[in-house]
């Protein structure tokens, strides 16, 4: 994802359209044209509004809506992500996060 991304994205949820920030946690610099930039891998999004949270995963942002998240293989690649990052994810995102957190409906992620 490039970094200038997080001045146009906004969180999807169709009540709330607030600003989102960044944590990043990954990321690689790309040479094109003998100029250098910023790729993000991995990062945190996180509304300023409503709380909800998105991650970042190999470079793409999942801004998708709650009802695609809470479940399949989303769901499962989103926890293996708080998981992966839980040690540098606010705790109130990974205990009561929205949509979900580590401590919601399931304590540990699927392996499938």
């Amino acid at each position: 994802m490039k970094p200038w991304l997080i001045e146009i994205l906004v969180c999807p949820d169709a009540d709330c359209r607030g600003d989102l920030s960044i944590t990043v946690f990954e990321s690689h610099k790309e040479d094109v044209d003998g100029e250098t930039f910023e790729e993000i891998d991995e990062a945190l999004l996180t509304c300023q509004r409503c709380g909800r949270w998105y991650p970042v995963i190999d470079g793409i942002a999942c801004l998708l809506p709650d009802s695609l998240r809470l479940s399949g293989k989303q769901r499962i690649e989103e926890e293996r992500f708080l998981v992966r990052w839980q040690d540098r994810i606010d705790e109130k995102i990974l205990n009561s996060g929205r949509p979900f957190g580590l401590g919601s409906k399931r304590d540990q992620p699927s392996e499938a």
